[in-house]
């Protein structure tokens, strides 16, 4: 009578467990599928590619041709900022001398062969301005370094440019290709879905979140150039309307204008939004600010304040 009474308790401890592993399972499924079925068609917008994620939870939340692959431009540097970050972010008083090597057409920081900028300094001139040419000197500092820990030689962009693709997959960015650190390349392509999942670590990383506080920073420059300048911001969400972080790719003569952006959510929550193929400058900027006025309108749990939160207040000044 004992053993048929321990065999029953242990049978119905068994079936009681693998009721409960069933009923897990079937509400992650539910929740899965809660998340799919929630993800709504954007707002009316220019962009032919959209895709909105709550990096909190998760939760996709707009999406329109998300897999759809772009040169994203550009974008590329936020890869090029969080491996700096995850390499060398402790090391961000590191000084880096220029050579003729990181010198780059198209938008720059103003680096000048000779001159000493910080790592830090750098990541400003790459976030602030998207400065091909801090991005390259980036680059090179890192690869270098990475080099030197493997006791390798090649080429230190080469080498950046592996860790660049290791760490997108890493964030199961799924079809983010690099060949550049700046996103000159026509190869250096994603979808907005991918942009989505890189921002989401990106607009997190509390190593990064200091460099898009504030729409303006001065910098002292070292060596025989040496100068005081200042960088005001060429992206302008920076500092405004809860905007946590933001990278804009853009092609002139291509006309393609890509934007992507931090938001902190009145909730407290941080979503990520991607526009990719804006009609015009000006649009990709209409497009993003019609999407995050219509989220609390469409997703309620976003409208809430968060305890102790404030309203975002005007443009800061970094000194």
């Amino acid at each position: 009578m004992i053993s048929f009474l321990t065999f029953n308790s242990r049978h119905r401890r068994g079936a009681l467990a693998c009721f409960g592993l069933g009923a897990a399972l079937i509400a992650a499924i539910m929740l899965a599928n809660a998340f799919a079925q929630e993800a709504l068609a954007p707002p009316q917008v220019t962009a032919s590619s959209v895709y909105v994620l709550n990096a909190d939870t998760g939760q996709p939340l707009y999406r329109k041709n998300e897999d759809k692959r772009y040169w994203i431009l550009s974008i590329t540097k936020l890869i090029t900022a969080y491996v700096l970050v995850q390499r060398m972010g402790g090391q961000l008083s590191d000084t880096v001398t220029i050579t003729q090597s990181d010198l780059a057409s198209g938008s720059t920081a103003g680096l000048r062969k000779g001159d000493v900028w910080t790592l830090q300094d750098l990541l400003y001139g790459m976030l602030l301005v998207s400065g091909n040419d801090a991005a390259i000197a980036i680059a090179d500092h890192v690869g270098r370094a990475m080099l030197s820990q493997e006791k390798k030689k090649e080429s230190p962009i080469k080498r950046f440019v592996q860790e660049m693709r290791t760490t997108a997959a890493a964030l199961d960015a799924k079809h983010a290709q690099f060949a550049d650190p700046y996103g000159l390349s026509p190869s250096n392509v994603s979808t907005a879905r991918d942009v989505a999942l890189i921002g989401s670590t990106v607009f997190r990383d509390p190593q990064l979140l200091p460099f898009w506080q504030c729409a303006k920073r001065t910098l002292n420059i070292g060596g025989p150039n040496a100068r005081t300048i200042q960088l005001v911001s060429t992206i302008e969400m920076i500092g405004k309307n809860d905007i946590i972080g933001a990278k804009t790719g853009s092609h002139v003569g291509k006309n393609i204008y890509h934007l992507v952006v931090g938001w902190r959510a009145p909730n407290g929550q941080t979503i990520v939004a991607v526009v990719l193929g804006s009609a015009s400058h000006p649009a990709r900027y209409d497009d993003m600010r019609a999407i995050l006025a219509a989220l609390p309108r469409d997703f309620s749990e976003l409208a809430g304040q968060a305890p102790g939160t404030a309203q975002a207040g005007p443009t800061r000044t970094c000194q």
